[in-house]
């Protein structure tokens, strides 16, 4: 008996047939399919999380302080209102970067407090540039401490919406009332700004 037929035996492992048999009928994430379901969540987690964290936030009132007001946009700046239109796009390299850890974050228990983490502590706490609300702002810009950790509810929430919903819908492809209620939310992200643009 060989150490693999050991495992087995034990229940360590899964028998070959059983794997073999489990990519048959679940084949793995195809990257089109996380391609598209990243955008479509990420877009809508982004509208939503941003509309309401700038009114419980009063983020206008802040734009408007005279040590913030030179280094951020203000919320009727066309490119600001434009946001979520751009978001396409960075969920796309997102997507790049799920697809090459499809094996980790799909098909596991723990998959979305993986992506949830990976997330938060490279995306918003320790990113190598200096942005906003990272440790390397903290040190560079020359802000109070609370502005930047005010925005921490936001972002941690839509990555947090974006881990649970995106991981869930990957590993539940055929879920029709979730795949309805994020393309309707989809366009609802993408043509509001649009006719918050036409309007000004």
């Amino acid at each position: 008996m060989n150490i693999q037929e050991l495992e087995v035996g034990l229940g360590l492992i899964e028998p070959k047939w059983i794997e073999d048999q489990d990519m048959k009928d679940n084949p793995p994430p195809s990257f089109r399919s996380i391609l598209v379901r990243t955008i479509t969540t990420h877009t809508v987690t982004y509208f939503t999380t941003g509309v309401i964290a700038s009114i419980l936030l009063d983020y206008s009132t802040r734009m408007i302080r005279p040590d913030v007001a030179p280094v951020i946009r203000q919320m009727t700046d066309p490119i600001l209102i434009a946001g979520p239109l751009f978001q396409p796009f960075r969920a796309a390299l997102l997507a790049v970067v799920f697809y090459l850890l499809r094996d980790v974050l799909f098909r596991n228990r723990k998959g979305w407090l993986i992506m949830w983490c990976l997330l938060v502590v490279i995306g918003i706490l320790t990113p190598f540039s200096a942005s906003w609300g990272g440790i390397e702002g903290m040190i560079f810009f020359n802000f109070p401490l609370w502005d930047h950790i005010v925005g921490w509810p936001e972002v941690f929430s839509q990555t947090l919406f974006l881990s649970v919903i995106l991981s869930y819908w990957v590993d539940h492809p055929k879920s029709k009332r979730l795949r309805v209620i994020l393309l309707v939310g989809f366009i609802l992200a993408i043509l509001l700004p649009i006719l918050a643009l036409l309007a000004i």
